[in-house]
């Protein structure tokens, strides 16, 4: 099975991009080092607009493919590290620190793919200035190259206002940019000069977020395609981040991708396909990046407002998903586990016809692991009273009775 890993990545960095949405916080301090005033910058599609204008920066200096390469996947994860506190990662200079080192060791669990090696490094540095006045005290050319052009378009990007028109902010931008210089070389700074001269450059950002296809139109052709296995380890690194949105669900969707894949073994499955089941379990959840966290860890009942807004997951966890052509069997598994075999699930009120059997399956491991495990609102129940309402929930035909079943004996057997 070949998984395009352009495809992949972007689709990661969307689920990057409406974590930003969901983490908005007030902003009180910045940073020492660029003593920039976020108080009103929203970080909406910050990673889009990053890497957009790291490309264009690429571009000019004429960097090498392999380069480029990796200019491109790392801007759009550069912040992988903060996936729930955006605010955060670019005004305490503590947690600049923490975020750095946290994606630089996330991202050492990335498939070693020989065209895209040390991106660690990368994302450790994309802070640093090249004055060596940053929070390694890195300093001048042993800064790599990718994080020195991360470094100045991400301080570009969160300069940049979306409520107001490119063409009347500009030159505000370029005139911090220049009052700053020390932290950038004088070939990356020189870049961003000549590339914002075009008004092009200004328009693309303004309209970046509404037609994607401009990043499309100049980012680096990725001819690099994932096996599944490969594909496996990128979604276990997105399953701690989906996790780690919640204090309750620090392990929520690696224990359900063990069990479907447990279920899918235990009923015959090819192991291609239990592969793929286990990673639906570990991709499931991946819409929750963009629900506020005040949601997910309210402790009393939700108003019918936050519900819609909790089962909106799911829609999020299809169009995230979708954007990776080469998995629509894994991409409707997870965005479907909320379906009911009576019509009345989310998020397209399926027919039990239309609801596949690896649907069903994914669905009980999912309510058996939400129900064993401690909530805001409840402690965690035993495993036979949870089974016992799994039982009464395929009495009443709400979920299936055979994957009932099936979850039953797994565990049984297992036991």
């Amino acid at each position: 099975m070949k998984i395009s890993l352009d495809k992949t990545i972007r689709a990661m960095s969307l689920a990057l991009d409406l974590s930003e949405i969901s983490s908005m916080e007030s902003l009180d301090d910045a940073p020492k080092a660029s003593k920039i005033n976020y108080a009103k910058h929203t970080f909406l599609h910050h990673s889009t607009k990053t890497t957009y204008i790291a490309i264009e920066l690429g571009r000019f200096l004429q960097l090498k493919d392999n380069i480029m390469n990796k200019l491109y996947i790392s801007a759009l994860l550069h912040d992988i590290g903060a996936a729930n506190s955006f605010t955060k990662c670019h005004t305490s200079e503590a947690f600049i620190k923490s975020h750095c080192i946290s994606g630089s060791k996330i991202l050492k669990s990335f498939p070693d793919i020989e065209q895209i090696n040390d991106l660690s490094n990368i994302i450790l540095y994309h802070h640093e200035n090249w004055d060596g006045t940053g929070i390694f005290g890195m300093e001048g050319n042993a800064i790599p190259i990718e994080s020195q052009i991360i470094r100045i378009a991400d301080l570009t990007e969160s300069l940049f206002k979306e409520n107001i028109p490119g063409f009347m902010q500009k030159d505000s931008i370029i005139e911090w940019i220049k009052s700053n210089e020390r932290l950038f070389s004088k070939e990356v700074v020189n870049s961003l000069y000549e590339v914002s001269k075009k008004d092009i450059f200004w328009c693309n950002l303004d309209n970046l977020p509404y037609m994607p296809f401009i990043l499309d139109n100049i980012s680096p052709s990725l001819n690099i395609y994932l096996n599944l296995k490969e594909f496996e380890c990128i979604s276990n690194i997105f399953s701690i981040i989906i996790d780690n949105k919640s204090k309750f669900t620090a392990t929520h969707s690696r224990k359900i991708a063990n069990l479907a894949y447990k279920v899918s073994k235990h009923i015959g499955y090819s192991e291609e396909k239990c592969i793929k089941m286990k990673i639906a379990g570990l991709l499931h959840d991946i819409g929750k990046l963009a629900i506020p966290t005040s949601i997910l860890d309210k402790a009393g009942p939700l108003s019918n407002e936050e519900f819609s807004t909790i089962k909106s997951h799911v829609y999020y966890t299809g169009i995230i998903l979708n954007m990776i052509k080469d998995i629509p069997d894994i991409s409707s598994w997870s965005s479907n586990h909320h379906e009911k075999l009576n019509g009345d699930g989310y998020p397209n009120n399926l027919d039990s016809m239309d609801i596949s059997e690896e649907c069903r399956i994914l669905c009980v491991c999912d309510i058996f692991q939400a129900l064993t495990e401690d909530r805001p609102y409840r402690n965690g129940l035993p495993q036979d009273m949870a089974m016992s309402i799994l039982n009464s929930m395929a009495h009443d035909k709400f979920i299936c009775e055979t994957a009932v079943m099936h979850l039953k004996s797994t565990i049984n057997y297992t036991d």
